[in-house]
Parts: C-alpha cells; structure tokens; sequence
C-alpha cells in the first residue's frame, strides 16, 4: 500500500492525498457505485415482484433480457467497487478518475439499452434512465466530453428502436404484442411520428444537458476557486510559521544571556548591590523567565504544526505505549512541581482487571504524550488554590461505532463504561480516558471554546497567574490531533476545570 502524508495543522489533521477536486472526483465515485447497487435492489425486486403478482396476459414481459441486463451491471458494478478502493489506495489523478467513470456510464448505456428492449422502447420512459448518467458526465467530464458521452448514450438507447424498425431483431411490445393497430405499430409504421419521436428525445435530453452542465461548471470554478484559496491560506500560515521560528530562535539566544547576566548580578558575583536594585533585577529576571518560556513554547507549536504522520498501520513514529505505567512515572517525576503549594495530586486506577494489554496500550511517542500532561498539570497546579487537590484518573470508556471518525474529526459523542467484568457491548470500541480534575479559579462556561486559541488568557486567570503564555492547550491539542486523540473541557468559574483525553487503544488503532 502506498504510504499517504498527513500534515497536522492547528485546526485539524488534513490528509493530503489529493488535491480538492480530485477528492470531490472519488466521493462522486463512490456516489455513483453506490447508487448503482441500490439500483440492482430495487429493479431485481420489482422484476420479482412483477413475475409473482401481474398476470401474463396482462403485460408481455421478457423476463430473461431484464435479468441478463441486471446480472450483467452486478458483474461491472463489483469491477468497479473493486475499482473504487483502488483509487483511494492509489491516489489516483483526474485522468484515471475520469477514465473509470465513462466504462461505468458506457456500462449503464449498455444494460439500459437491454433494459429499454425488453419494456417496448417507447412504451415506457424507462428511456429517460439515460438523464443520471447525464447528470454523472457533467460532473466529471468538461462540457464537450460529457456532451459526447450523452449522445453517444441517446444513440444506444434508441438503437433497439431503429433496428425493430428496419426488421433486424423482433418488435417487442409489453401491451399487445400482436395488434397492428396498438401505439407502437403505429409509430413504427409511420416514418415521420418515429423520426419525430427521437427529435424530441434528444431536444429534452440535450436540454437537460445544458441546464446540467451550467450549474456543474459553475460548480466546478467554485471548488477550483476554494482549493485556490485553501492552498494560499496554507501558503501564508506555513510562511508565518517559519517567519516566527526564525524570529524566536534569533531571540531566544540574548533572552537566555539577559537571564545569565541577570541571575549573575542577582547572585553577588558582580559586587555587592542595594535592596532597590536587588528587587529591579528579580523583576528583570522574571520578565525573561516569562519570555524564554513564551518563546519556547512558540517555537515547540510552529513545530508541532509542521509535524508529519505517516497514515500507516507500521507506522515506526509510533510505538505502543502503556497509558498507566507511563502517568505513574510522568508523577513520580513532576510531584515536586505541586510542593511550592502544598497540592495533593492523587493518580486513580480505574482500569479492569480484565482487560488484554492490548486495550491498556496505546500507539504514540513519548515526546508528545510528555508535551500533553506536562502543560496540563502545569495548568492545574497554576490555577489551583494553595492545599488544593488535583486528581489524574484513567479508566476505560466504550465507543458506539456505528459511524467510525475520520482521522482528525470528533468521535461519537455516545459513550459508556464498560461491564465489570470487561466485557465490551456489540457493536462498541474500548478507548482509554485520562481526566485531570482540579478545584481551581476555573474559566466561564462562555469562553471553553476559546481557550485552545493561541495566546488566549482569561481575565480572571492573567489575574490569579501571571506567568502564563496562553499556548499550554493550544500545544495540547495539536498533540492530541497527532495521536488522534479526542480532548475535551469542562469547567466551571470559581469551581475547578475537568480536561479528558480519549485515547485510541492500539486493538482499535485504523
């Protein structure tokens, strides 16, 4: 299989197969195989439901000719699902697309010329049929091409017509086959009213057509348009990514020797200073501590944005990691950042017993877990209150998997705990939740959306912390995005903030 590139971007993780149109190209693709098989179902039930209940007598239906034109569009319609998965593995182009769609237009023609024969040609107006294909052509080819495509399928399907005309195969009439007097005898015996007949039948199909295909061309120029636009917007946020990397890292170098210099002085090394200088240069000193911190973080989530994943299921970027020995040892190394203010940090296991290691483990990187939890409890332990208690929980949760997410979208919303013993419910996945609960300052229910913006900081937390950069969760989520990862807040003002991250297993890792 052929290894596809995502980049991760702060909104979102974007697959970067193909481009925008080519994209539309393969839903529509798979849009018309799909529509074909519902096709299938329902004439293969009509054609029973016919044999079953009308009487013979009443409509003369060559029964053999509608199931030779539904066995033969089975047959193509699996090439062509077959087809289709080999355009997403592939990354095909416009051309490979384009050529796939017209054998399955020419295959519809073919099976509706059958289908037209057996139900009298001008009898009915299954001839009509042909206007979705037209509707399929404008949508992947240029005017001219699908034009050409919608004639060529006109002249098919009234070529059974004009051959009973001239006597070549047998005139087939659903109603009354041996009548000379019934509507198509008559039509068939008079030049002039069949002639007619094809006229209008092209002028109503052509009419179509053009109706059709001026909506889709203006369709098209808009897509055309919006990937243009999403390109240079891609352009312009990987230039300002590089432009602020390259100015953080020409700053962060005098920062760190304005803080070298500063703590110098502050130590003695340089003479003895006064109380009054003493207390200006703490202050300088914090003021580069709060910017080197700033700068870094910049410079880790221009990073992070840039950051490439390797849509693989060997992926090597990635390794199974055990969630929970992985939290124990985060703790026992970062306890001490709660110490200054005396918070209790409490890890809760609350994992079955049950479980397979393979739905205690995960599939990411040490790097981007360590950047995860590090800002979270650095958040916690800023914004909570001195003897405050910060509780770290995992456990497991059950995914509905009626409509599996996308690699980067949000996952069903319908969740539960597993049974006690473990046992996972039909029809559901097992994920990995961590919560980390603080009883802190808290952030207003109106601005949880915001604060995964860049340099957002509430009024109520720049007054209680000041030494926050309003990038910690920003980072956080571009990390989750990569471990595709769900992340979720809660948080009440003056109450305490609940973040939870729903981690993939690696049983479930797609």
């Amino acid at each position: 299989m052929t290894k596809r590139v995502t980049h991760v971007s702060s909104e979102s993780v974007i697959h970067c197969i193909q481009d925008v149109h080519v994209k539309e190209l393969v839903k529509r693709l798979n849009w018309s195989v799909k529509i074909r098989w519902y096709y299938l179902t329902i004439s293969s039930l009509l054609i029973l439901f016919v044999y079953l209940i009308v009487d013979p007598h009443t409509i003369n239906l060559h029964y053999e000719i509608l199931v030779l034109a539904n066995g033969f569009l089975f047959f193509c319609n699996l090439i062509y699902q077959y087809q289709l998965r080999y355009s997403y593995e592939k990354c095909l182009g416009t051309y490979e697309l384009r050529y796939y769609l017209m054998m399955q237009i020419i295959t519809d023609y073919l099976a509706l010329m059958l289908v037209v024969y057996a139900l009298g040609s001008i009898e009915t107006p299954i001839i009509l049929m042909i206007i979705p294909n037209a509707i399929l052509a404008t949508l992947f080819f240029t005017p001219r091409q699908s034009l050409l495509l919608t004639l060529f399928g006109m002249c098919l399907v009234i070529t059974p017509l004009m051959l009973e005309y001239v006597h070549v195969i047998e005139v087939i009439s659903i109603f009354d086959p041996v009548c000379a007097t019934s509507f198509k005898a008559s039509v068939l015996s008079q030049p002039l009213i069949l002639f007619g007949y094809i006229f209008i039948l092209f002028a109503c199909v052509i009419f179509c057509w053009y109706l059709l295909c001026s909506i889709t061309t203006r369709l098209i120029h808009n897509e055309l348009e919006l990937e243009q636009s999403y390109q240079d917007m891609l352009r312009l946020d990987k230039e300002k990514t590089h432009a602020t990397l390259r100015s953080t890292h020409e700053l962060k170098a005098p920062l760190a020797a304005i803080k070298n210099y500063v703590y110098t002085v502050k130590a003695g090394y340089a003479g003895e200073i006064n109380e009054k200088v003493a207390k200006i240069i703490d202050r300088i000193g914090k003021r580069c501590d709060f910017l080197l911190n700033n700068v870094t973080d910049i410079i880790k989530l221009g990073n992070l944005k840039s950051y490439v994943v390797l849509d693989t299921k060997d992926n090597t970027q990635f390794h199974p990691i055990y969630l929970l020995k992985f939290l124990e040892h985060f703790l026992a190394q970062n306890r001490a950042l709660a110490h200054e203010k005396h918070i209790t940090i409490n890890m809760i296991n609350r994992l079955t017993h049950t479980a397979e290691d393979a739905d205690k483990c995960i599939m990411a990187n040490e790097e981007n877990l360590q950047l995860i939890f590090s800002n979270l409890l650095t958040n916690a332990i800023n914004y909570s209150y001195e003897n405050g208690i910060i509780d770290i929980v995992i456990s497991e949760v059950l995914y509905e998997e009626d409509e599996p997410s996308a690699k980067g979208q949000e996952p069903s919303a319908k969740r539960q705990e597993p049974s006690a013993d473990g046992q996972v419910l039909l029809g559901y996945k097992k994920r990995l939740c961590v919560r980390i609960e603080d009883h802190g300052i808290g952030i207003n229910e109106k601005l949880i959306q915001k604060v995964f913006e860049e340099h957002f900081r509430a009024n109520n937390a720049v007054s209680f912390y000041e030494g926050g950069t309003g990038l910690g969760l920003s980072i956080v989520k571009v990390c989750s995005q990569i471990l595709d990862a769900e992340l979720k807040i809660k948080s009440t003002l003056n109450q305490g903030t609940t973040v939870l991250i729903y981690f993939k297993t690696e049983g479930n890792i797609s």
